[in-house]
């Protein structure tokens, strides 16, 4: 994996996660942890809600991952954008949720309450393929090793 990519998954904590249903896409704010590859994606979210019943219709989604925040006026010639397009998994396995769930407390602090939910789904993302834009010209496009 191209270092940039690495850096910026690694770097931030918060993603614009789309989905969609019947051809119509729907945008989420996210918090997620990273996998130690960079090639899975751990999010949850609420059961009762319009992106999990898109998750379950459709499982392809895809991620967006900036660092726009810091860069202001001609910084802003520096923003990187990610965009990871992937396959929603819907963790079952008690274990993996117990995983899932620990990684997430312990990167995003602030969602302890949320993650404590009774009806809490913990979901991966699993990566296809990366398109990194640095600024309006550069561009990186990495596809995902295959996962087992």
């Amino acid at each position: 994996m191209h270092d940039a990519i690495r850096d910026l998954i690694q770097g931030q904590t918060i993603c614009v996660l789309a989905t969609s249903q019947d051809n119509t896409p729907h945008t989420s704010l996210m918090g997620y942890v990273p996998s130690e590859d960079c090639s899975t994606f751990f999010l949850a979210t609420y059961r009762n809600t319009h992106k999990f019943a898109n998750l379950q219709a459709n499982p392809n989604v895809s991620l967006l991952v900036d660092n726009r925040t810091p860069h202001t006026g001609s910084q802003r010639l520096e923003t990187m954008a990610l965009t990871v397009h992937g396959r929603v998994e819907i963790l079952q396995d008690p274990e993996a949720c117990q995983r899932a769930a620990e990684r997430l407390r312990s990167h995003l602090p602030h969602l302890q309450e949320f993650l404590a939910g009774k009806d809490i789904a913990f979901i991966a993302v699993h990566a296809k393929d990366f398109l990194l834009l640095h600024g309006p010209t550069e561009a990186i496009f990495e596809t995902a090793k295959p996962q087992y």
